[in-house]
């Protein structure tokens, strides 16, 4: 019923705009007018960061310039951007460009062996069979554009594309995530897809259950501490207009097993793309960024479909996992993309996050902008770590943010955290990520930056000119180290220079690269990963 009601809604709106279709010709040419070679004089090889890879190897030797300590043993698994077109269409935001896994293995005798491959989901196998980009919801569109009824066949058939993150739910349970509840598993050795799976899961009845449409979640779900489980939620959207929708705090079991701990019904539903935790609760931003059921309706375009409100206040759920109870807070506006680590102290929540004053900077990620030399650097991408504190006995919240240094003039502009996992949920000190148009000019001055939250003057950062760095992520020295920051960022570069990719190793505590390896190809830009240690 709930699909035969929706499918009415969809027929109506597109035959309606049907009716005033008018056909535009689209330039696919280089729509800046600016030449290659005043590119390469700006910044030498960037576009190559959002150029197509096709190209798919298995288990290739690589070779680092220094040994590699016994200690790396495991298998380091990035997801990403892989291609940005197919025959005559191409994607217009980079957040739509196919998936496609990286990954390095180190089995722990000083060798180490690169594969990568595209995920084999429904979306890119269509496309390939096509040689078109084929009808699926994106979070911008493709020029040129569907037409209204392809539109309307990318609403039905949904989110496809698990370009974002990759997470490991159990033995032998490896999954590919976006921001959506269905997820796709792989063989985490051979990175080939397994299969597609979109977990049942009950959802408490309420009067408007049956309007429901269950697919917003989050591509960071969260270890559940103490268990070996993970949190993540699940939005439920409300097809109809004025009717309450629903946000669920979510165990997940495994890639299919889900259980619902706790839920709360909200006017409208917000867009997260990450939330916080705890030992004991979960932090969910719910910036003022909300989804209209009624523009996705007439566009069938996710980034059109959200409605930003710069004067309204961001809303904090606070839940408490073991009782389910929920608390409600306010502060004041911001948008945020990812947390960084949370802990309780002295009666305290305490949440990092990377903040922005607006979500701008995700619109502006477009191909046209990114691929022009002087549109990039025209809109602002520099996060700003912000500390929020917590109290619920009062349900008081305050905030403040860092001052740099001289040493790392960027380190408070981090994005795409990372910390060292064994201060997970503790108080730490360090969090490292990537900076951004590290100089406010460029965009791609791109630093990896270090910043101390604990305000002992020991911020640093890594960078290169014409080297631009991805996420990294964090491998411990055994144990955790006996510091903190004792151990390594792991990430793949791209020398715009040489146009060529190397995996680096950077010292966490001084901040200087010590390891490298050229890879065999041009690496474009990828989103997330991790490093697990107990896959070979």
């Amino acid at each position: 019923m709930k699909k035969t009601f929706l499918c009415s809604i969809l027929l109506f709106q597109l035959f309606i705009q049907y009716l005033g279709v008018v056909a535009t010709s689209k330039n696919f040419g280089n729509s800046s007018g600016k030449s290659s070679e005043f590119k390469e004089s700006v910044d030498p090889g960037f576009d190559l960061f959002f150029a197509s890879n096709d190209r798919e190897v298995e288990n290739v030797p690589i070779y680092f310039k220094n040994p590699l300590p016994p200690w790396i043993k495991g298998t380091l698994i990035r997801n990403g951007l892989g291609r940005y077109e197919i025959g005559q269409r191409r994607f217009t935001h980079a957040f739509d460009a196919f998936a496609k896994l990286l990954s390095w293995k180190f089995p722990g005798n000083g060798t180490a062996f690169f594969s990568t491959k595209f995920i084999q989901s429904d979306f890119y196998k269509k496309s390939i069979e096509m040689h078109d980009i084929a009808p699926y919801l994106l979070f911008e569109t493709v020029e040129p554009e569907f037409n209204v009824f392809q539109r309307f066949e990318a609403l039905l058939r949904g989110i496809d594309n698990m370009n974002v993150n990759v997470y490991k739910f159990g033995e032998n349970d490896v999954a590919v995530l976006n921001d959506f509840w269905k997820v796709y598993t792989i063989d985490p050795i051979s990175l080939k897809t397994r299969t597609s799976i979109t977990p049942s899961i009950h959802v408490p009845k309420s009067p408007s259950a049956f309007t429901f449409l269950n697919f917003i979640s989050s591509a960071h779900p969260l270890p559940e501490m103490g268990t070996p489980h993970h949190l993540s939620y699940l939005s439920s959207v409300n097809i109809i207009p004025g009717m309450k929708s629903r946000i669920s705090l979510v165990r997940i079991k495994s890639s299919e097993e889900r259980e619902i701990i706790t839920s709360w019904e909200v006017d409208r539903v917000p867009y997260m793309h990450s939330f916080a935790a705890t030992k004991n609760y979960v932090v969910f931003f719910a910036c003022p960024y909300f989804i209209n059921v009624k523009k996705m309706v007439r566009y069938a375009i996710p980034e059109r479909s959200l409605d930003w409100e710069q004067e309204s206040p961001t809303i904090l759920y606070v839940v408490h996992i073991k009782s389910g109870k929920v608390v409600t807070m306010m502060t004041d506006n911001v948008f945020m993309m990812h947390q960084i680590n949370a802990f309780e102290r002295d009666g305290v929540i305490i949440v990092d996050i990377s903040a922005y004053p607006n979500p701008d900077f995700v619109k502006n990620l477009e191909m046209k902008n990114l691929l022009d030399p002087i549109k990039r650097n025209q809109f602002n991408t520099r996060a700003s770590v912000r500390r929020y504190t917590i109290t619920l006995n009062t349900q008081t919240v305050v905030w403040k943010t860092f001052r740099d240094t001289e040493t790392a003039p960027c380190a408070s502009a981090l994005d795409l955290p990372t910390i060292n996992e064994f201060y997970r949920y503790r108080p730490y000190c360090f969090a490292y990520g990537v900076a951004l148009k590290c100089n406010n000019v460029s965009l791609s001055d791109i630093a990896i930056v270090k910043k101390d939250l604990c305000g002992r003057g020991r911020d640093k950062m890594w960078k290169i000119a014409n080297h631009y760095a991805v996420e990294a992520w964090f491998i411990p020295e055994p144990g955790g180290g006996k510091y903190e920051d004792d151990g390594y960022l792991v990430l793949p570069v791209l020398n715009g220079e040489a146009k060529s990719s190397y995996l680096a190793f950077i010292d966490a505590r001084s901040m200087e690269m010590v390891n490298s390896a050229e890879i065999p190809m041009i690496v474009p830009f990828n989103l997330h990963g991790r490093f697990f240690d107990d896959l070979l």
